[in-house]
């Protein structure tokens, strides 16, 4: 089945808005852990310490992998600081809500900007995997991107078409 046979199955429309969706939801928790962090820096150490004293009663192999991976992302932060990772999470989470509300609301002109603005987070996760090919969680958010930027293209082209048949 070709990409024009797939975009014109009665769930693509369903797929898109759930693939967008996860999106927003993504770009509000983003946004919000970033203004928690803002507001209460140490609230992070707080509960990274937490969580791996709590994984420090387990014993496994991936509770220890994970217990082991919280810490030195809390190491990574306490030595970087914060305030890389508090304007990231806001930016991020900003752009984020506003490509989806524009996507969401049909926004023709919003596309090539989404479908840029996705493309660009989408090279920082391949760089990211580059560095650490075995962080499960930036894969599966690189191949979501993936699909959501198909969704996203397909979504604009289906919709210029229509447009450009609006206008005959």
């Amino acid at each position: 089945m070709g990409m024009l046979k797939i975009r014109q199955q009665p769930w693509f429309e369903a797929v898109y808005k759930v693939g967008v969706g996860i999106k927003g939801l993504d770009g509000f928790l983003e946004l919000a852990a970033g203004l928690l962090l803002l507001i209460s820096p140490h609230t992070l150490h707080v509960l990274l310490g937490a969580i791996v004293n709590g994984a420090g009663h387990h014993h496994g192999h991936v509770t220890h992998f994970v217990a082991t991976s919280i810490a030195h992302l809390d190491d990574d932060l306490a030595r970087s600081g914060l305030t890389f990772l508090i304007i990231f999470l806001i930016g991020h989470g900003i752009v984020k809500l506003a490509l989806v509300y524009c996507l969401l609301r049909r926004i023709l002109w919003a596309y090539p900007y989404a479908l840029g603005v996705l493309s660009l987070f989408l090279v920082y996760q391949l760089y990211a995997l580059a560095r650490d090919p075995s962080s499960v969680g930036m894969w599966l958010f690189t191949i979501l991107d993936i699909v959501i930027i198909w969704l996203v293209w397909g979504e604009w082209k289906d919709l210029k078409e229509s447009e450009r048949k609006g206008r005959k």
